[in-house]
């Protein structure tokens, strides 16, 4: 499930090597600065509430990764990082506080 994507326009994102190659459908029409976004599990919609049918991007490889934290600088702000620590629910007791 995603749970965070973060909005750039598309000019930012077609810096990558490849983005070319993997043109999905409209992506030729839209502007350079059309925003688009960029969710969680590395791939790119026109609609962060319609993602299902407004995929541009969805060839999650190591290179897009890498492009994707180094060049965009996209990561999980601090505050969200929590919801994604997956802990067995054996492991969770309310008594105990971490620090």
């Amino acid at each position: 499930m995603r749970k965070y994507c973060k909005a750039y326009p598309l000019r930012e994102l077609r810096q990558f090597s490849n983005w070319s190659k993997q043109l999905k459908g409209s992506d030729a029409e839209l502007a350079d600065d059309t925003i688009v976004y960029l969710w969680d599990d590395f791939t790119v919609v026109k609609s962060p509430i319609v993602h299902e049918q407004d995929n541009l991007w969805q060839d999650v490889t190591p290179e897009w990764q890498e492009f994707c934290q180094k060049t965009l600088r996209f990561e999980l702000p601090e505050d969200l990082r929590y919801s994604y620590e997956q802990r067995p629910r054996s492991d969770f007791n309310p008594s105990v506080v971490e620090q």
